[in-house]
């Protein structure tokens, strides 16, 4: 996606050279269209189909959720930085071409002053042309491509890319609406069942507890008296993670998990979550790193702790007692960022991607400690609602790092 303003180019006179690539092009679309529900499929297999008539370095297609374009297909050789980014609604050219309607051709991003997602990418690619993706006059995503090469597209191929995106509008908004429907059930089963299994071992430890203290509390030895008092309280703040997972969850199955946009000192937040969490975890040496001078953001101060606070326990939940746990924070390319590194049991070559699904649980983790498998689900929403992105990756010495980015509030930013 770029983010840098230019004038935008008028539409060509449609090229009759493409028109037998192009009806071919749409015959293989509504093939794949027609007998497969998933989405990201479709929008993979339309890039895969594209590369072979247009002479593209890679080419990602990006669809609008709430006020972000998020990447949900990309080809070519940076496709991994790609898939998964999200930028979120402002002055930008991707966003430009989403909210005008109108396609955007560039034969030296360079000098165009087009800023591309991802270092490799930004480097690299010289030539860029960008359609709206468009159903019932409001557009709903951007398709793609870019070069290595400079001039690499021309006229022909902004109307070739304008056929595809027209046949392509009709079976993304069936498969979304399918992929929204199946997302509502399985959090709706969530709910549930957090409410059927999850919510009871707490509540029972409580009651139970408080019934023993009621009844023997002067006979009770104060080690015995001190121990369930700990018992109560830890199994009291698992209760109010659990409700406030819920909240998320609800809102999650209603549509979207909405955000303030409240400017935010993230080093206080962190401190403070930081903190709590020591506290809960006394056999666990956590310390925070923070950058000098770190810029504001704009969020929700108790998404941040909520967020932090999960990261943090699931580094303890998984590491040895005494081992080291570290929140590096710092301000790199436009965003905040935050690295909880831990030296724990790490993570399956292969999972990280799928770590933030909900109740999704590695064998790993299962065999080391319980858990309801909505937690790293609830992170991403959380922090997806700031505008942000998250991640989980292997360390290369062992452990593992979990992180996440938002990006940095700067003032007056210029709109032409």
């Amino acid at each position: 996606m770029a983010q840098v303003d230019e004038p935008l180019l008028d539409l060509p006179v449609p090229d009759p050279l493409r028109s037998a690539a192009t009806a071919q092009l749409i015959v293989d679309i509504a093939t794949v269209a027609a007998g497969e529900r998933e989405l990201d499929h479709i929008l993979l297999e339309t890039l895969d189909r594209l590369r072979t008539v247009v002479p593209l370095t890679g080419g990602s297609i990006a669809l609008v959720e709430g006020d972000q374009l998020a990447i949900r297909a990309a080809v070519g050789p940076f496709a991994e930085e790609a898939l998964g980014q999200r930028l979120g609604r402002g002055p930008s050219r991707s966003w430009r071409v989403v909210e005008t309607l109108e396609p955007y051709l560039s034969g030296d991003v360079q000098a165009a002053g087009l800023s591309m997602t991802g270092p490799a990418a930004a480097s690299a690619i010289r030539s860029w042309l960008a359609v709206p993706i468009v159903r019932r006059d409001r557009g709903i995503g951007l398709l793609e491509i870019d070069s290595t090469e400079a001039s690499a597209f021309d006229h022909a191929d902004v109307e070739l890319l304008s056929t595809v995106v027209r046949a392509l509008s009709g079976p993304i908004e069936l498969a979304s609406l399918y992929a929204e429907e199946r997302r509502g059930a399985a959090l709706r089963e969530a709910f549930i069942g957090v409410i059927s299994h999850e919510l009871r071992t707490p509540i029972t430890t409580i009651y139970g507890l408080t019934k023993m203290l009621r009844r023997r509390l002067d006979s009770l030895a104060p080690e015995v008296r001190n121990e369930a008092i700990g018992d109560i309280e830890a199994e009291a703040d698992r209760l109010y993670r659990l409700v406030e997972d819920l909240l998320v969850l609800s809102r999650a199955e209603r549509g979207r998990v909405e955000s303030s946009d409240e400017p935010l000192l993230m080093d206080k937040i962190l401190r403070r979550a930081v903190h709590a969490e020591a506290a809960r975890w006394p056999t666990r040496t956590m310390a925070l790193r923070l950058e000098e001078r770190l810029p504001l953001v704009l969020g929700e101060p108790t998404y941040v702790e909520q967020v932090v606070r999960n990261l943090l326990s699931n580094a303890a939940k998984y590491s040895p007692p005494g081992a080291p746990i570290e929140v590096q924070v710092t301000h790199e390319g436009g965003e905040l960022v935050v690295r909880v590194l831990d030296s724990g049991i790490g993570l399956p070559a292969g999972e990280e991607g799928h770590l933030f699904e909900l109740f999704y649980r590695s064998r790993t983790a299962s065999r080391k400690a319980a858990g309801a498998g909505i937690g790293l689900f609830v992170c991403r929403q959380l922090v997806e609602a700031m505008g942000g992105r998250i991640w989980a990756a292997g360390r290369p010495a062992g452990g593992s790092e979990f992180g996440f980015a938002v990006p940095a509030h700067i003032e007056d930013v210029e709109d032409d």
